[in-house]
C-alpha cells in the first residue's frame, strides 16, 4: 500500500448505531449501542492511525447500572487504540499501553466494588485478553474495526477477500468472497458466503446445550442459513467513509437467531 496514512484514514469523526438481536429457542435478547468514533493519523510518518470511542449510549441511555459500568470500565480502557495499516488489514501497536490501563482499570474497580458478579465479569474479559496475541484478536474482531478494515478493501487491487465476524455470543464466522468498487460511484460492496458453516452450528450446539437453554434437538440434520451484506460510500478519494452499513444474520430454524446491523456515517 502506497498510499500515505492520511490519504486513507484522514482525521474523521464517526457516529456508529449498533443493534443486535439474539433469540435462542424462545429466549430473545437486543441490544443497542451507539458512539462515537474519533479517527486520525498518528505522529508524521509513523504509519499509524490512533482511533478513540467516546459517548457511549446503550438503548438511547447513558449507563446507568453497576454492571454496564464494571464491563465499559474494562472496554474503556482499550482505547485510545493505534493501528497500523498492513496489506489492507488493521494490526494493533500500542499492547503494551493498553495492558498498563486495563491493569489500572481493575485497579480502580476492585477499590469501589467487590462481589460475585464483579468477578464474573473481570474473569470474562480477563480470559479473552489475557495475553497479547488475544488482546490483539480481541481487538481486531470489535465490529466497528471490522468495518474499517472493509472500507481498506477500496484501495486493494485484489477483490478476492476472507474476513471473520464475530458472533455474540456463540463463536466466530468465517467469511469469502469478492469485494466490487465502483470508481463512479464511490461505493464499495460485499456479500460473501459463510465459509465455516458446520463448526458455527456446532458452536451454537455447544453453547445451548453448556448454558442449558430449552431447544429440543431431534432433527438429523438442521440448516444453518447465513446471510452476510456490506456497503459502504466515501467523501472522496481517501478512504474516509460517507456511510457504511454492514448486515450479518445467521439462523438455524426456530433453534438460533442472530440479526447484527452496525452503520457507520460521518458526523
Amino acid at each position: 500500500m502506497t498510499s500515505s496514512v492520511a490519504d486513507i484514514f484522514p482525521t474523521s469523526t464517526y457516529s456508529v448505531q449498533d443493534t443486535c438481536t439474539v433469540k435462542i429457542g424462545k429466549e430473545q435478547h437486543e441490544a443497542q449501542l451507539s458512539y462515537t468514533l474519533y479517527v486520525e493519523p498518528g505522529k508524521k510518518d509513523s504509519g499509524e492511525i490512533l482511533i478513540d470511542r467516546t459517548n457511549l449510549k446503550v438503548n438511547g441511555q447513558k449507563i446507568d447500572t453497576k454492571f454496564l459500568e464494571i464491563s465499559n470500565s474494562y472496554m474503556e480502557a482499550l482505547f485510545p487504540i493505534a493501528f497500523k495499516i498492513n496489506k489492507y488489514s488493521l494490526s494493533v501497536e500500542n499492547i503494551d499501553e493498553i495492558r498498563k490501563r486495563i491493569r489500572k482499570a481493575d485497579t480502580a474497580i476492585h477499590d469501589l466494588y467487590n462481589g460475585e458478579g464483579i468477578d464474573h465479569i473481570q474473569t470474562h474479559f480477563f480470559n479473552a485478553t489475557q495475553t497479547d496475541e488475544k488482546l490483539a484478536t480481541f481487538i481486531r474482531q470489535l465490529h466497528f474495526v471490522k468495518v474499517l478494515e472493509y472500507s481498506l478493501q477500496k484501495f486493494n487491487p485484489k477483490n478476492q477477500y476472507e474476513t471473520s465476524w464475530k458472533v455474540l455470543p456463540v463463536g466466530i464466522s468465517e467469511w469469502k468472497g469478492q469485494t466490487q468498487y465502483l470508481k463512479e460511484k464511490n461505493t464499495l460492496s460485499f456479500e460473501p458466503k459463510v465459509n465455516n458453516a458446520q463448526e458455527l452450528m456446532n458452536d451454537i450446539i455447544r453453547y445451548i446445550h453448556k448454558y442449558d437453554y430449552y431447544v429440543n434437538f431431534e432433527e438429523e440434520t438442521l440448516p444453518l442459513y447465513a446471510d452476510f451484506q456490506n456497503n459502504i460510500s466515501y467523501t472522496g478519494k481517501t478512504g474516509r467513509i460517507k456511510k457504511a452499513e454492514t448486515n450479518v444474520c445467521i439462523e438455524a430454524e426456530d433453534k438460533f437467531y442472530y440479526q447484527h446491523t452496525i452503520t457507520i456515517e460521518t458526523k
